[in-house]
């Protein structure tokens, strides 16, 4: 086996097991694991592959959160049909996971069917919700569906007017997902978006109940960092104390440095390592870059890919986007050179 397939899958595994400050819990089986650690590390050898591919499933939300830009209270579900096409798209660049998003994810009725066929297409199926949704019914079949991951926002320990995703609504859910879930389950918590004891709190219950957590910091709509205030990075500082809070390779350390300072120095492959295809059927660098360059999915393919693996992008510096940043991790050993890439920026 190659160095660096080799490394990318020590690291996995690794990370898949290391177990943070509070007792974690057995969500996923070690066969589910190292098969996403061999698709990892095999992602890891060929810069062509996207390891993520965010999919718009419903643009359409049952909150509104007063930081987010990605939502409106209109939007159908996309049809099945047209979503198993762009899954069998992604299929075909051999994507590694594909992220079910919106809106909100659990608004599409089909939610749990459209899991199964991403796990048919042979990729790792996540899915993103505020967890309003979630009954155990719709557990279990996310769990025969063979859902690898889900990651549900939790914001704060009372609603406010700015994010209702609330301990206090929706710690049921949480005792609903510890008991049922065969899936590995992360809390995000977007630091700065309500009072910042909150956040700590928001952690401290995640943990107990053996989850994953990440932090992530609000954005403008550009995707630039809001600046932080110093009780919120107090805050921060509590929540990295608390030690590992989820596998290596998402861990939130990239934050450290925008906390700090405000900018961040990575490369960034966002349009190569991931995609963000909206409920239209474009591709699109990241949600808070839509247009960018909104290609068509069916149209995107290895030159494409090509092209955003080595362009810098000038946004890079203060974003705090966090999926760009996991993925960007492959590739950190890896130059950009911006003489392969066409006149027109990203």
């Amino acid at each position: 086996m190659a160095p660096v397939m080799l490394a990318a899958l020590t690291s996995f595994l690794r990370s898949a097991s290391t177990a943070p400050s509070a007792p974690r819990l057995r969500r996923t089986s070690r066969r589910a694991d190292a098969r996403v650690a061999l698709a990892v590390a095999a992602a890891a050898l060929d810069t062509d592959r996207p390891l993520v591919a965010n999919l718009v499933i419903t643009r359409r939300c049952n909150l509104s959160c007063g930081y987010c830009h990605e939502y409106d209270k209109v939007s159908a579900p996309v049809p099945l049909a047209v979503l198993r096409e762009r899954i069998d798209h992604l299929a075909r660049l051999e994507t590694v996971f594909v992220t079910l998003t919106g809106g909100e994810s659990l608004l599409h009725p089909e939610a749990d069917a459209l899991v199964a066929y991403v796990r048919e297409r042979g990729m790792t199926a996540l899915l993103n919700t505020n967890g309003y949704r979630l009954t155990t019914d719709l557990v279990s079949r996310l769990n025969r569906a063979g859902l690898y991951g889900l990651q549900i926002s939790l914001d704060n320990v009372t609603p406010n007017a700015v994010s209702m995703k609330s301990l206090a609504v929706l710690r049921p859910k949480l005792e609903l997902l510890a008991e049922h879930a065969r899936f590995r389950v992360r809390i995000n918590c977007v630091l700065g978006s309500s009072p910042p004891a909150e956040a700590v709190e928001v952690t401290r219950a995640a943990l107990r109940f053996g989850f994953d957590v990440s932090t992530s910091l609000v954005r403008h709509g550009d995707g630039s960092l809001v600046p932080l205030d110093a009780l919120t990075r107090r805050a921060y500082g509590q929540i990295r104390e608390m030690g590992p809070r989820a596998p290596r390779f998402v861990r939130d350390d990239f934050t450290l440095p925008l906390v700090e300072t405000g900018r961040s120095d990575w490369k960034c492959r966002a349009g190569a390592r991931t995609l963000h295809v909206c409920e239209n059927g474009l591709v699109h660098l990241c949600a808070p870059r839509m247009g960018m360059p909104g290609t068509p999915l069916a149209a995107y393919g290895i030159a494409e890919i090509r092209r955003a693996f080595h362009a810098p992008k000038a946004c890079a510096a203060t974003c705090p986007v966090a999926y760009a940043h996991h993925a960007s991790r492959l590739d950190t050993f890896r130059a950009q050179d911006p003489s392969r890439v066409a006149a027109t920026p990203l």
